[in-house]
């Protein structure tokens, strides 16, 4: 991640504002390109409303304005993790056990040369070591938390054609 010094400059802005609002930092990151984004996703006891993170967005934008912490033009976007949430920790994905994600990792994996984006199911998490089953007899994949790019939740949709007549 580019800017450590910003990311935390920028974590220690935001964190007190979303505990005001009653939510909870589910994380954030900043991704440049023309501009700079800075996605941050909030999280409720009965989830998030658009209101609420309308709302907050407010505030944090004026508090980064105020701070001057972001000296070039940048598009700020507060929002739910949702279905597909990234994870930000370890200790996140353990909550997801059984559940399929999608990692991606920074280098090609040990025991798969030449690739680093995977699907599998999350078996365990210890400590910063996931593990994940693969699909179509693939086997377990371990993965230390520190060689992931990006990693988040996959939402399988039901399906809803039981029942219907195919013509």
């Amino acid at each position: 991640m580019t800017g450590n010094g910003l990311y935390e400059q920028i974590k220690d802005i935001i964190t007190p504002l979303v505990d005001d609002a009653e939510l909870t930092l589910w994380g954030f990151e900043l991704a440049s390109g023309q501009k700079m984004v800075v996605r941050i996703y909030v999280e409720g006891p009965e989830g998030v409303t658009i209101a609420q993170c309308a709302k907050l967005s407010r505030h944090i934008g004026l508090t980064l304005e105020v701070e001057d912490v972001l000296s070039d033009a940048y598009t700020l976007e507060v929002s739910s993790p949702g279905l597909e949430r990234p994870f930000f920790t370890a200790e996140q994905v353990s909550h997801y056990i059984g559940k399929p994600v999608l990692v991606v990792l920074r280098d090609p994996h040990e025991d798969v040369p030449g690739r680093r984006k995977f699907q599998g199911e999350v078996k365990s998490v210890t400590d910063n070591i996931l593990v994940l089953t693969l699909p179509n007899d693939e086997g377990d994949l371990t993965i230390d938390w520190d060689d992931l790019k990006k990693a988040h939740l996959v939402h399988i949709f039901p399906d809803t054609s039981k029942g219907k007549k195919k013509k």
